[in-house]
């Protein structure tokens, strides 16, 4: 069955059940990737899926169902299923279907290009990107994880209140993971590339910069226990803001899982030189998106604006409960699962400042270029943390010795309100519907344990 013939019959018979609103929503995927070592295809992968989710109205609670399957023999039991689970629900808080919005933001987040690079192209990059980079120098040993390969998703939404959205999305990507040995002693870095052109993907840069990264962490050493000024690194300082965004989801703090809440609005949470945004439209990000999971218009937004708290992020039932309008931040876990918050695409709004003029003031501070326990080593409600990293010295000004086995603690809260400047080396991982975006920081007040 096509979508709209089975649309039209799921609502005829979701209607017919006894619900009294009922939605749709549809995502299919397309995929491919392969994976080389030591010259020799390891992995590749060509996918497809799609899959169904409904929700509806009845008895005033709103009951979930899905189906790999969108075959009319299924809706029967989608229904069966959603009704039961609909009935079990003991939440005072009634979660309600959208309307839609009069305009939805233009994404382009579609190029039909990427469908015509063959996969043999794809396969001779790959080869020749671990070529490459175990030419590069003696001590590369193995580029192994050395992967590339595109993805498309169709995303559809209608409703019984006449809510009728699409969005097609698709991009590529590439990475290298480059292992060094010396001594005795292996180091490693990983690098990657995302895009929607592959015109514009350059595996020897790659390789070179996934290389040269595993090389400068030879002869890497602990250091003695003290207090440093710390540089996160643009993807440092995104796995930090990215294991801390739940603090901004109003649900988060509606439950008491962040020590954020409507009522610190318009109060000072940072320094006054920090914005974090949260824009469903980023030309910077392959994460843009018209919608949210329950059909609500994204928005261009900033959570801290000059240091100040401007919205926490919503979704319809967390917005009701705060007496406010969604911000367009629904999510799902799956065609199946119930409605949550996440991000767009969440970033910090970089300075004009270079890494290496952020830095050049720092007489004693550390690199942080990579962290290790962040799910475990936190506390996402109170903000502390006490993970293992490793990164660079800085001594006078410079990035100089390699550092390794030191731990880093601190807490969220602190760090928004010690960074004391923010670099102009902003970089975007995508992620889910949306993406992450964030650029280096210094920061004092972060206790480093060593030696």
């Amino acid at each position: 069955m096509t979508f709209q013939e089975f649309k039209k019959e799921l609502f005829a018979q979701a209607e017919a059940n006894g619900f009294s609103d009922y939605e749709i929503l549809f995502l299919g995927s397309d995929g491919f990737s392969v994976r080389v070592l030591n010259g020799e295809i390891t992995e590749y992968k060509s996918t497809a899926s799609q899959g169904v989710g409904f929700r509806g109205t009845i008895g005033g609670k709103m009951g979930y169902a899905s189906s790999e399957k969108m075959d009319a023999s299924v809706i029967g039991q989608m229904l069966e299923n959603a009704a039961t689970n609909a009935s079990i629900i003991e939440e005072e808080e009634i979660e309600k279907l959208y309307h839609g919005d009069k305009s939805y933001p233009e994404v382009n987040a579609y190029n039909p290009a990427l469908n015509e690079v063959s996969a043999s192209d794809k396969i001779k990059w790959a080869l020749e990107m671990e070529s490459y980079a175990k030419s590069l120098d003696p001590r590369v040993k193995m580029a192994d994880f050395c992967t590339i390969g595109n993805a498309e998703s169709e995303m559809l939404m209608a409703n019984s209140y006449g809510l009728n959205l699409s969005q097609k999305r698709n991009m590529a990507s590439a990475t290298i993971f480059a292992r060094v040995a010396e001594n005795g002693i292996m180091k490693s870095s990983m690098e990657y590339w995302t895009g929607r052109d592959f015109g514009e993907f350059d595996y020897k840069a790659l390789a070179e910069k996934a290389v040269e990264d595993a090389l400068s962490y030879l002869g890497a050493e602990s250091i003695p226990t003290g207090a440093y000024t710390i540089a996160f690194d643009n993807d440092s300082a995104k796995d930090l803001f990215a294991v801390f965004s739940g603090i901004f989801m109003a649900e988060n703090a509606q439950k008491g899982f962040s020590l954020l809440s409507n009522d610190k609005v318009g109060t000072e949470i940072a320094v006054p030189h920090i914005t974090l945004r949260d824009d469903g439209v980023c030309k910077k990000s392959l994460g843009s998106i018209a919608f949210d999971a329950e059909g609500v218009a994204t928005q261009q937004k900033a959570i801290i604006e000059n240091g100040v708290l401007k919205t926490l992020l919503y979704n319809l039932k967390s917005a009701a409960k705060d007496g406010v309008k969604s911000t367009g931040n629904a999510s799902k876990a799956g065609l199946g699962g119930a409605i949550g918050t996440s991000c767009t695409n969440y970033y910090l709004v970089p300075s004009e400042t270079s890494f290496d003029e952020m830095i050049s003031g720092v007489e004693k501070g550390v690199i942080i270029t990579g962290m290790a326990g962040l799910h475990s080593g936190i506390n996402p409600v109170s903000g502390d943390f006490s993970v293992s990293a490793d990164g660079f010295l800085i001594e006078n000004g410079k990035k100089t010795k390699p550092v390794e086995q030191i731990t880093i603690a601190g807490n969220f809260y602190d760090v928004l309100k010690n960074i004391t400047a923010v670099g102009s080396d902003l970089r975007f991982h995508s992620m889910g519907q949306g993406g992450i975006g964030m650029p280096s920081i210094l920061v004092e007040g972060i206790r480093v344990s060593g030696l």
